[in-house]
């Protein structure tokens, strides 16, 4: 970090290229200009971006740029040159005799490393061969490079031969030119975990199922039985994977069933669910995984267990069913999975059925002019004069689910009595939910009625979700309680739930139907039922047969993460100290008291210190919580895969997830997601923090002006990792150009003598070799590509005070504080939007 900074004066400053991306072109230019290049001359000669890095890398290497600054030179062409002359290496020899750029960078190499280049420098070696030559040469630890110095091998197999070499195991076993580079590394790579392959394994299996043997011999289970079954290797991968967990996977697979459909019956026992109902070969992966998936959200798969469903109509089904549609409307096959979707959401669309007072009004008229006029008795006439006003007489609310009559004095001196009533209702379709003693009340009375409620439709009440009852805390958070001061007290704070075997720890409340309903014409109102929800899932407990039971499985340490149910085994000591010997155990660590000097744990799970920890080393696979202070003013550290958090930190050494702690004294901190102080005290001074989402603390640096750096973003590493790996594809593809140049060559050639069909076997497995390896470079590229993207945003949450000679690198940028800077709000430190400068809001 120090030479990242390289104590310039400058409050802001670009330290070069570290991704080629927007405005990369740019800022090579810029720097080329401040090392005394003429700009416009570059411009016009047309160099891209990795070619003015070539001549930015020389100019400030003080080497003659002159003689590779020529835009047709590739930019590996310039870096070679420019490293020659930078080194002191006349490389023009081997140049004559028409090395490759590629070739030629080897055979430096080794020179510069006082290797003896002579056995490699011969141009029926591909570069990539060289490479494993120079190495096998290396000073540092030489082997005898005559086992893999034959072209025949590929660079791949030279490889495998050194590696195994170097760790002192029998190549002879291997170290053939006809057998596969892949498989040579399966041999290896057990052999050095002490499983020697025979060489009846060796003619027998190819490199994946060796491969599943070592790994089978690492986790200790035994798969010979399925070796025996001719089990291939993505069989033998899932069956390893049960039988390493204790799965009872024996009784539910064949051996003609693919290693697809073995991982979804694996993943349904692990998950407790009825396995029986899918286990069948008849079935594909597709089937089952709709089949598994049914069951973990907890739903009557038997409607579609039937093979002649294709998946997608399977998925379909299994929808309808979780949504409560009637699947009966779109279940058979002879419709498309596409059909299916469009039934199921039109009937999801229309599910409350309803034809509305328009649609009664006219089938009464219809009904009532069905009677000739000349038959009518004086009670119908009144009921169908009745019915041709009848928005005077009636209304409707809350979606025609309340009829109010309303009654207005007769001119004529007729009578309202109960049977007109009743009649009239009957014919305007009011049917149910009649109130008749409202009506016989009316009727006795005689008299007008502004409005009266006479009809009431049943309200449909639609099901409840499915939910579990939790019988352990699962909204605890590992959040310290805040004191008045502004300081965290980690004392209070409860780290873990304990939790023993065959305590429940959840129960399932299954989802209800819910009551259908009707409003007053009759319509049928469907109540949508409630929706399973999936079953728990994590590890260290299991479903009773009741389906609704969850019981623990082993006595430890309970915790909800990320949705999952986790439950860790449980140790706990009181004090931890240098005589005592090194904890390494496969669970949760809890330390009672504190953790002296000179100290070793290593746990899977948690580690939880209620005391104090010096000068001693934690390895966590999930979190560490420190509730006293950790102080390591002479070695140790803390590296988690989760959150780290303690009172405070002083000269520790610390790396995990998201960091936080009262302050951080002198400490080297690195943080995958994001660095935190508590309160008004809360302070970073000395040391160097390394986060990539930011950091938040009430001051950074201190009055005597200790050289704190915060370094946010992807780091350097990161950003090398990345930058590398697109000079790697460049390079690889220029010399996967130059090997299908030669390959079409061989073609004109066309047939000749052996050491030519040999040369053309090379050539076409050279090839293959770099279009995989640029494929692999691609993918590595990409993930990088993602990890930088998130920490765009990274930035400096300053509360209080940041003091001078504090330094922020954000995203390659540099700033460093001149002089003391108060807020009495807070003030951000951040990278602008070009990552040209850093910007303080």
């Amino acid at each position: 970090m120090a030479n990242l900074v390289n104590e310039r004066s400058a409050s802001s400053s670009y330290s070069g290229l570290n991704v080629f991306g927007e405005n990369s072109y740019e800022r090579e230019l810029k720097l080329c200009q401040e090392l005394g290049a003429d700009v416009q001359k570059l411009k016009s000669l047309g160099f891209n971006t990795l070619q003015l890095a070539e001549i930015r890398k020389g100019l400030a290497d003080r080497v003659d740029v002159s003689r590779y600054m020529d835009p047709k030179l590739s930019w590996s062409a310039m870096e070679e040159l420019r490293l020659e002359m930078y080194q002191g290496i006349d490389m023009s020899m081997y140049r004559e005799q028409g090395f490759d750029t590629t070739q030629l960078a080897q055979i430096r190499q080794g020179i510069s490393e006082g290797v003896d280049v002579t056995p490699y420098a011969k141009k029926i070696y591909f570069a990539d061969q060289m490479r494993e030559l120079r190495r096998g040469l290396s000073k540092t630890n030489p082997v005898p490079i005559i086992f893999y110095q034959d072209p025949a091998f590929d660079a791949r197999q030279m490889r495998e031969i050194r590696k195994g070499l170097q760790a002192g195991i029998d190549i002879s076993l291997y170290a053939h030119a006809s057998m596969p580079y892949l498989k040579m590394r399966a041999i290896r790579e057990s052999a050095e975990d002490g499983l020697i392959f025979d060489k009846n394994y060796v003619d027998r299996y190819n490199a994946s199922i060796l491969n599943q043997i070592h790994k089978a011999y690492v986790d200790k289970v035994d798969i010979s039985k399925y070796l025996a079954q001719r089990f291939d290797d993505e069989q033998l991968e899932q069956v390893r994977i049960a039988l390493k967990d204790g799965i009872p996977i024996d009784d539910y697979i064949t051996a003609d069933m693919r290693g697809d459909t073995i991982r979804e019956i694996r993943l349904g026992l692990e998950n407790g669910v009825d396995v029986k109902q899918y286990a069948d070969v008849a079935y594909g992966w597709q089937q089952m995984y709709e089949m598994r998936v049914g069951l973990e959200h907890q739903i009557d798969i038997k409607p579609y267990c039937n093979p002649l469903y294709q998946a997608d109509q399977m998925r379909e089904l299994r929808i309808g069913i979780e949504e409560g549609v009637d699947i009966s409307k779109f279940s058979s096959m002879m419709y498309t999975a596409k059909d299916m979707r469009r039934i199921r959401q039109n009937l999801l669309a229309g599910s409350v059925d309803g034809r509305g007072p328009a649609a009664a009004i006219a089938e009464a008229n219809a009904e009532a002019a069905k009677t000739p006029l000349s038959h009518i008795s004086k009670e119908d006439a009144f009921v169908n004069e009745m019915l041709e006003h009848r928005d005077t007489y009636l209304n409707f609310e809350e979606g025609n689910m309340m009829c109010f009559l309303t009654l207005p004095e007769r001119m004529d001196g007729r009578k309202y009595t109960e049977e007109i009533l009743l009649k009239f209702l009957k014919k305007a379709k009011v049917i149910y939910g009649v109130d008749k003693q409202a009506i016989k009340k009316l009727g006795q009375e005689g008299k007008p009625v502004i409005r009266s409620l006479v009809a009431v439709g049943l309200e449909v009440v639609n099901g409840q979700n499915g939910y579990y009852e939790y019988f352990f805390d699962t909204t605890e958070e590992p959040e310290p309680e805040i004191l008045r001061d502004g300081t965290a007290d980690l004392e209070k704070m409860k780290c873990l739930q304990p939790v023993k075997v065959g305590d429940r720890i959840a129960l399932y409340h299954r989802a209800t139907r819910g009551t259908d309903g009707y409003d007053v014409f009759g319509n049928y109102i469907k109540a949508i039922p409630g929706k399973e929800i999936p079953i728990l899932k994590g590890t260290g407990f299991m479903i009773m047969n009741d389906r609704v039971s969850y019981v623990a499985t082993y006595t430890g340490a309970i915790r909800m993460v990320n949705g999952r149910v986790e439950i860790t085994k449980l140790m706990v000591v009181q004090e931890v100290k240098i005589t005592d010997k090194k904890i390494k155990y496969d669970g949760t660590v809890f330390v009672v008291g504190d953790v002296f000097s000179g100290s070793e744990i290593e746990a899977t799970g948690d580690v939880i210190i209620g005391g104090h920890m010096e000068s001693s080393t934690v390895t966590s696979g999930g979190e560490v919580v420190i509730k006293g202070g950790v102080t390591c003013p002479i070695r140790g550290g803390i590296s988690a895969k989760g959150d780290v958090s303690a009172k405070y930190f002083e000269g520790a050494t610390i790396s995990g997830e998201n960091i936080s702690a009262n302050y951080f004294i002198n400490c080297k901190v690195d943080a995958r997601g994001q660095v935190k102080t508590y309160g008004r005290v809360g302070m970073i001074y000395g040391g160097t923090i390394n986060c990539i989402y930011g950091i938040e603390a009430a001051s950074v640096g201190n009055k005597s002006g200790a050289r704190t750096i915060i370094n946010l973003g992807v780091n350097s590493g990161i950003l090398a990792k990345y930058n590398n790996a697109q000079k790697s594809i460049v390079r690889e593809e220029e010399q996967l150009e130059a090997l299908n140049t030669e390959k079409e060559r061989l073609k004109e050639v066309g047939g000749g003598n052996r050491e030519l069909m040999q040369w053309k076997v090379k050539i076409n497995a050279a090839v293959a070799g770099k279009e995989n390896r640029i494929k692999e470079l691609k993918a590595e590229m990409e993930a990088l590509e993602a990890e930088i993207n998130k920490s765009n945003g990274a930035c400096a949450v300053i509360t209080e005070m940041a003091y001078a000679n504090t330094i922020f690198v954000i995203s390659g940028v540099i700033y460093r504080l001149e002089s003391d800077r108060k807020t009495y709000d807070k003030m951000i430190f951040k990278a602008d939007a070009k990552k040209e400068n850093i910007i303080v809001l």
